[in-house]
Formats: structure tokens, sequence, C-alpha cells
């Protein structure tokens, strides 16, 4: 690799992939004048050659196929910008690596699976493996956790991670529209992925609160120990309950590291109007980190989009221009020992709503279940609906998550329920 130029072969050429290019035309001058280096794109790929776009990509190489890109000798550094169909993606990754080229991804989802393995193999090779537009768009935060914050002992990061779930939740609550309306909004704009349960099914979230963890605690990378839950289930009623009593819904990815144990958790949350994660609307995504020396430090930008992005794509692109530090830290574990994985016990309230059929006796037989339980009810209200049913929308003191969930399966087996009861835990950060 020359020390004053790189050269860039980009694979896909979407949103982002556009943004990059228009972005390294654009900054190209300021790049150069800051690095004392020249970024060139010099040969690029996607699905249709023919495909109109927002970029004139005509004075590139143009490469039939994704592969080739990563053979390609006049290519230092791939930028994969493709997503994780049909294993594609991760045969041109390991291709690059082996051919001794630097990569770029924004794969959050091939990432967690096999970044250790794609780091590992970079390590032997002696090239980059870099990857800031995974997570959180325009957000620096994985640079934070690899340089910013490497003095300090991580305990606890926390955010919304997902913009296309928060711009649903924010929609809902705003215009006082239920899900599937403002669901079927968000995918005409472009929001939601081609599997729609990658984003609302909380995987999407999973994926990158996956790689943080490693990068934050120094753990396994394990994204599937990371318990998922998606908004789907979440109702205008639930929204407006919340807001009631002096809370809003959101999709909270959480990770906590405490004695050997690491808890991952992705799933809707209450959360107090006046919490900062509270405050984010549409897609933008917010992450706190708690740490020894800092305390809570917040983070909060846009989390996609093409100027994000790219922004982030192209920070990476400088960074292995510049040789900064090549471990991304995927397999520090390997170096500082094994971890254990268990759920933590401890005590929450709980937001609960239950669709009951109006009948004499059921929701003393549901209290019942609950006290039986351990389970001590902190508000309660009823609001009758058609046909011979009734909502029933309660509030729990302080109880263990394990108690309310066999109560739930109890109250189940009484066969006095329309259909599944929401449960949100009121969160308290």
């Amino acid at each position: 690799m020359n020390k004053h130029k790189l050269n860039i072969g980009i694979i896909g050429l979407g949103t982002v992939g556009s943004g990059v290019i228009k972005l390294l035309k654009k900054q190209k001058s300021n790049i150069k004048s800051r690095t004392g280096i020249e970024l060139k794109v010099v040969a690029i790929n996607a699905k249709n050659k023919r495909k109109k776009r927002s970029v004139d990509v005509s004075p590139f190489k143009w490469i039939n196929l994704p592969i080739d890109v990563a053979k390609d000798p006049d290519v230092d550094v791939v930028v994969e910008l493709i997503g994780d169909m049909d294993k594609t993606a991760s045969k041109v990754i390991k291709e690059a690596i082996n051919n001794g080229k630097h990569v770029v991804t924004a794969n959050k989802s091939l990432l967690a699976k096999e970044g250790s393995i794609f780091e590992e193999l970079a390590m032997r090779k002696g090239v980059f493996l870099r990857y800031e537009a995974a997570v959180a768009g325009g957000i620096p935060i994985i640079k934070v956790l690899q340089d910013s914050l490497i003095v300090n002992k991580i305990s606890k990061l926390y955010g919304v991670i997902n913009g296309t779930c928060n711009f649903i939740l924010t929609k809902m609550e705003s215009d006082g529209r239920e899900y599937s309306d403002v669901f079927s909004e968000a995918k005409k704009l472009g929001y939601v992925e081609s599997d729609p349960q990658l984003d609302i099914g909380g995987i999407d979230s999973a994926h990158k609160l996956a790689l943080l963890s490693c990068l934050a605690f120094g753990t396994t990378l394990d994204f599937k120990s990371v318990k998922t839950e998606g908004i789907e289930h979440i109702s205008i009623e639930d929204i407006q309950e919340a807001d009631l009593i002096g809370f809003k819904i959101k999709l909270l990815a959480t990770a906590e590291y405490n004695k050997s144990t690491l808890v991952q958790e992705v799933s809707p949350k209450l959360i107090r109007k006046s919490s900062p994660i509270a405050q984010v609307n549409g897609s933008t995504n917010i992450i706190a980190i708690e740490g020894d020396e800092i305390g809570t430090t917040v983070f909060s930008g846009p989390g996609a989009g093409m100027g994000p992005t790219a922004s982030s794509v192209v920070s990476d692109l400088v960074a292995i221009a510049s040789r900064k530090s090549k471990s991304t830290f995927l397999t520090s574990d390997k170096i500082s020992g094994t971890k254990k994985y268990k759920p933590i016990s401890k005590k929450s309230s709980f937001y609960l709503r239950f669709i009951l059929k109006d009948k004499p006796g059921v929701i003393a037989r549901l209290s019942e279940k609950l006290s039986s339980c351990g389970i001590s009810i902190n508000q309660m209200k009823q609001k009758p609906l058609a046909k011979q049913k009734a909502t029933l929308i309660m509030t729990t003191h302080k109880t263990l998550q394990e108690n309310l969930e066999k109560a739930l399966i109890d109250i189940k087996r009484l066969r006095i329920c329309e259909q599944r009861p929401v449960c949100i835990e009121i969160q308290d950060i």
C-alpha cells in the first residue's frame, strides 16, 4: 500500500455505498490536506450495472463479481456494503483478508456471528478490520469503546440502537396511531429491512448489542445469548397508559457485566419521561455507558441514513490510511479468559395489560395467581370492551421477573385471557 494513497474497492452501491462515493469526492482535498493521504476509489461492484444511481460511477472500474474485488491487485481495502445475504459477504471478507487487503464493513449481523473469526484472520495477515458504521450510524461508539474509554472498567451500557423501532414507537405516540398503521408507513418510507423481523423483532439491536458488549467488557462475542423481544405486541393503548403514569415505551438494548456474569437483553421497557433515553425521537440513536472513572456518559446522534453511515465508513478508511491500531478487540476474551453467562436475579416493577373474558370472578382468579407468586399490585384499572371482553391494566410493586413469568404461565392455564398478556418492565435509568 502506497503511504500517500489508499486504493478502495466498494462492493454494494445502495444508499451507503453511493454515500461513500459522494463523501470521498466532496471531502477529497480536505482529507488529503489533513492526513497527507489520497483516498481513491478504483473498483466497484453491485448487483445491477445499468441501474440509475444518485452518483456517477462511470469513472470507476466495474467488476462483475464481488469476490473478484477481493482479488483485484489494484485494491488496498475492500468496503463491503452488501449485507448478510447468501454468505457472499463472509466469503468476500475472508478472501480480501487472505489476499492481504484491509476490510471496512457495516455488516452488523455478519460481525455478530463471525466477527471474531474475521479478526483472528486479520491479525494473522497483518491487516485492518474496521466496522464503525455497523453500530449506531453516525455515533462513533466503536472508537469510543476501543480508544477513549479504554482505561475505564465498564459495568453497563444501554440505549436505543434501532432507528426503525424508535420511529414507529415515536409516531404511534405523537399521532395516536396503532402499530400496524405506522409499520406500513415505515415500510413505504424504506425504514424497514427486507426481512422486517430484523428490525421489529429486535434482532438488529441484538446484533449491535453483541458487538458493543464484546468491546465494552472484553467478553466473548455471543449474539446467541442476547435475550430478544420485539415491539409487535405494543399497542397505542400501552403507549397512552404509559404516558399517563409518566413513562414512554422504548426498545431498549442493555448489557451488564458484573462478577464474571454477562446479561444481554433487547426488549421494550417503560422509561421515565425525564430520562435522556426517553427523549430520543424518530430514527435517533442513544447509548449510555457506565464506567468506574467517567460515571455515566451518553452519546446520541443519527442512527442511520446515507450521510451518517457513509461518514463512519470514511472515518474507518482514514484510520486505515493513517495506520491506526489493528485490534478491534473482538478476540479479546480468548486472551483475558473465559467468562460465565447467566441471568441475574433482580427486582423490578412491571406494566401488565390483559384482555380478559368479561365474566364474574375472572379478575379475582387472576389476582389470586399473582398473589400466590408473591406479586403485589401497585395500580389497577379495568376498561370495558365489546363482545364480552375487558381490558385490565396494572403496574406491580418490585418483584422478581422469574416470579412474574411463573404467574403468567399459571394465568394462561386458567384460560381467562383472550390473547397473550403484555408485560413490560419499568426500567430505572
